[in-house]
């Protein structure tokens, strides 16, 4: 299992990974509607000061992190997910670091993320990476908790 930077040919395996992992948190992929960012990720994430990184298992997309411009000094890390069997392994950490470093290396001041208390696991690596709670950014209806890290 490595972490990689995203590549056009992972984009099938990325959608049928997201549309299982959303499910298994009892939520609908939807990349015509909420989920549009990933029908194209290269204009999305790569062609907007930002990038995308998968966990790729033998061929096999089973985890991604995205970072994205929000404002001139302001990126948002978006859609950290792992597959269930590739919890407890390093990789949340792993991806977060890379989305790190890029946000960093693209000269945005803050990271922020938002997440739900569905997401334990991810809530306590945010902390231990430098993530503080925040208050509301933005409009998203299932997020319930924000966060920023300083760069």
């Amino acid at each position: 299992m490595k972490v990689r930077r995203y590549r056009p040919a992972d984009y099938q395996g990325l959608l049928s990974f997201l549309n299982s992992a959303l499910n298994e948190m009892g939520y609908e992929f939807l990349p015509d509607g909420k989920d549009a960012d990933i029908r194209d990720v290269d204009r999305m994430y790569m062609q907007s000061r930002g990038s995308f990184h998968v966990v790729d298992n033998q061929g096999k997309i089973c985890g991604c992190v995205g970072v994205k411009g929000f404002s001139d000094e302001i990126a948002e890390l978006k859609r950290l997910y792992i597959a269930q069997e590739c919890r407890e392994l390093g990789l949340g950490r792993a991806l977060c670091i890379n989305a790190i470093k890029d946000a960093r290396n693209f000269g945005y001041k803050f990271l922020r993320l938002d997440t739900t208390t569905k997401s334990q696991a991810a809530l306590a690596l945010f902390r231990k990476l430098g993530f503080y709670e925040i208050a509301r950014y933005n409009s998203d209806p299932f997020a319930e908790i924000f966060m920023e890290k300083t760069l």
